[in-house]
């Protein structure tokens, strides 16, 4: 497998509002590009999402806030978890995970850094989770045959989670391997790059370009898997460059299998 990075490469793009829509055209774009390359740039131009990018604009001015607070303060919102709470690392990244189940049960626990803009930090959650629940049963029950997946309930979120982080790393350090996502499908919004992505044909890796208000969208192995390979999640995997990172993704995860 190629370890360097041998160019650019720019994805295919899909428009939230015909998506939205249920515009076939689109959806047939969607599944022929979730079937090969495995992800794609949603545009989210329009009026679906206009307030979400401008309340995503105030959580981010936040998150910054967050992370430049000490330690032990950031300490306090730390959980032992992989979806949940405050996590740090040695070279320099730091997130902060909303769970939506802990939403659900009122149990979620919002820094104080966050207080201003508390109901923003809900509200994009919301929006993410609801636009990505949408487009995953879309594409679901599209393919023929449908391709089963515990979506329905919201309140049922699996441990689907809004990842707020920061990296200050080292340009060139490596932030997270060659990996494939493990859920149904995920969403990363980055104004810098640093996403990396093998391609099938040549497993040569390409650097993925930044395009505003076009987040990157993928599926995860549990839609891979559910689709019996129809559908591809993709390798991918994450270096610094020049500038700091704000992270902002999303992990929509199937629901829990409730016992009758």
């Amino acid at each position: 497998m190629a370890s360097e990075v041998t160019g650019d490469i720019d994805l295919e793009v899909l428009s939230y509002e015909r998506l939205k829509a249920r515009d076939p055209e689109e959806v047939q774009k969607m599944i022929r590009v979730f079937s090969h390359e495995g992800l794609a740039y949603l545009d989210l131009k329009g009026s679906s999402a206009k307030q979400f990018l401008d309340d995503l604009k105030l959580v981010i001015q936040h998150q910054r806030k967050f992370f430049e607070e000490n330690l032990e303060t950031k300490m306090k919102y730390y959980a032992a978890s992989n979806w949940k709470g405050f996590v740090t690392s040695d070279i320099g990244v730091e997130k902060i995970m909303f769970d939506r189940e802990q939403y659900y049960q009122k149990t979620q626990e919002i820094p104080k850094a966050f207080a201003p803009v508390s109901e923003k930090v809900t509200a994009t959650s919301n929006f993410i989770d609801s636009a990505l629940r949408d487009i995953a049963k879309t594409l679901c029950t599209s393919l023929d045959p449908p391709v089963p997946a515990n979506l329905d309930e919201p309140e049922n979120a699996g441990i689907s989670t809004l990842h707020l982080g920061i990296s200050k790393a080292k340009q060139g350090e490596c932030l997270l391997g060659s990996h494939q996502d493990e859920d149904i499908l995920t969403l990363t919004f980055y104004e810098e790059p640093f996403l990396q992505v093998q391609d099938r044909k040549t497993n040569e890796w390409k650097a993925l370009k930044v395009k505003d208000n076009m987040p990157i969208i993928n599926p995860g192995l549990q839609l891979q898997q559910n689709s019996k390979d129809r559908l591809f999640a993709p390798w991918h995997r994450v270096y610094m460059g020049e500038n700091e990172i704000d992270l902002v993704m999303y992990d929509l995860y199937e629901g829990r299998q409730i016992a009758a």
